[in-house]
């Protein structure tokens, strides 16, 4: 008997399992001898999908330094109500007119790299046209959860078609409990379109507390901070030695590691692609919502457009700085907003272990090297870093027990081993209960301990 957790992050997707008789589970390595499947999507122009490693280097074969090729394409037409106005002398009368819409799109994109495919579960976002064909959101997940399950069932021998799945406390972009509800609905939809017939759920935090428990049998009072790529969730929970739990309350916010790096690319990168250049006769910055979307490396493919192009090409012909100007057109036009971003998370994830790390990346006309300092770092996520310590104190009153009280503080998931927030655990409760648990596949772990507490068999 087989019983098996899944944990379908933002950045990464890790699977464990326990079988009759294991003492503690066992995390199946999906991506070569990896534990951890990068959650990404590469679908290419005839439908062919690929994930993980895989995925991005696909993605980066076919498209990285591609110039796009544009092509007006017609996508309808909208009624326009005219009103009378009076022009050179003639009176000219209003009324309906019909106007056909045109596009650019690129003629020659090979395909597209989707990634945190998890993020829109709670919001409005219904899905996308990839190459002529319609996704609904579930609809991708289910495609990437499919190649999942595929290579859980060459590790087992079997294909799995019953699964204990993770949920965050709060889901990105949710705004209440109908949000959070609506978002399991659909990870749910996605996972029996994938082949899974019965999934339950359980919270990321408990599944973490779970794998504590089973994993070293030391009782007391847990305060869980499992923190990723997407979401923090926190959790309040009694462990018995023998790894059961009363989970006392739970909490959790939108903020994470992919907050992080956006927030080092808008800070410390965005000069370096026109942020602070003024152009034309009136010294004018950037359009504000260019830059805004800079912010998410997913967005940047989007910007390459014949509009948003044309548009910065001009403005480098009059501005105070072209160069800036001319590697943002590199950055949109050939691919490499992902690279990027690679290298922003690798300087973030540098500033864990170093006083300074450096961003740099040299392609063309782009020729970044930019040193951050934790330091910076730090300033940039104060907001977020005040919503963080308010969480704690939130959910540990909502528990009913004071920091004093928590006999150990389980730190999981990769944003956890940010300097500032150890030390802001370290504070509240003392740093002497802090304990790192495996920080990528823990969740999965305990969520594989929770289908074989429901007997709930692969």
């Amino acid at each position: 008997m087989t019983y098996l957790g899944i944990d379908f992050g933002t950045t990464n997707t890790v699977a464990a399992v326990m079988e009759a008789g294991d003492a503690l589970p066992r995390v199946l390595p999906l991506d070569g001898a990896s534990g951890t499947v990068r959650t990404a999507l590469y679908v290419e122009r005839d439908q062919t999908m690929t994930i993980g490693r895989a995925a991005i280097q696909t993605y980066r074969v076919q498209n990285v330094g591609r110039v796009p090729r544009f092509v007006k394409k017609y996508i309808g037409t909208i009624d326009i109500e005219l009103g009378e106005l009076l022009a050179k002398g003639y009176d000219l009368k209003g009324g309906a007119v019909i106007v056909d819409v045109f596009t650019d799109v690129d003629a020659d994109a090979p395909g597209r790299l989707l990634h945190a495919l998890k993020g829109p579960l709670a919001s409005d976002y219904e899905g996308t046209s990839l190459f002529g064909k319609q996704y609904a959101l579930e609809d991708l997940i289910a495609a990437f959860l499919e190649q999942i399950r595929i290579r859980i069932g060459s590790e087992l021998g079997v294909l799995p078609d019953r699964a204990v799945f993770g949920r965050p406390v709060s889901f990105a972009n949710a705004a209440d409990q109908a949000d959070n509800d609506k978002a399991q609905m659909r990870l749910t939809e996605a996972a029996r379109r994938a082949g899974f017939r019965e999934v339950a759920f359980e919270l990321e935090p408990i599944g973490a507390a779970l794998a504590f428990g089973v994993g070293t049998h030391v009782g007391g009072a847990a305060f869980v901070f499992d923190f990723g790529g997407g979401t923090l969730d926190v959790a309040v929970v009694h462990i018995d030695t023998h790894g059961g739990q009363q989970v006392l309350a739970t909490g959790g916010v939108g903020i994470a590691g992919d907050h992080f790096d956006q927030a080092i690319f808008k800070r410390a990168l965005a000069p370096w692609f026109g942020a602070r250049v003024h152009w034309g006769p009136q010294r004018l910055s950037l359009p504000s919502d260019l830059l805004a979307a800079l912010g998410d490396w997913q967005n940047i493919p989007m910007l390459a457009t014949a509009q948003i192009l044309d548009f910065i090409r001009d403005a480098q012909r009059d501005c105070d700085d072209p160069p800036r100007l001319f590697a943002l057109e590199q950055l949109i036009s050939k691919g490499y907003g992902y690279d990027v971003y690679e290298r922003v998370e690798q300087c973030k994830t540098a500033l864990s272990g170093e006083a300074l790390a450096i961003v740099a990346y040299e392609t063309g006309a782009i020729d970044i090297w930019q040193p951050v300092l934790r330091s910076q770092f730090e300033a940039y996520i104060a907001s977020e870093r005040r919503k963080i310590e308010a969480l704690v104190h939130e959910t540990l009153a909502r528990a009913g027990v004071s920091a004093g009280q928590i006999d150990t503080v389980v730190r999981t998931g990769g944003s956890s081993a940010i300097p500032c927030f150890v030390e802001l655990l370290a504070r509240i409760f003392g740093r002497d209960k802090l304990v790192e648990q495996n920080r990528f596949t823990g969740v999965a772990s305990g969520l594989a301990v929770r289908a074989r507490d429901l007997g709930l068999r692969a």
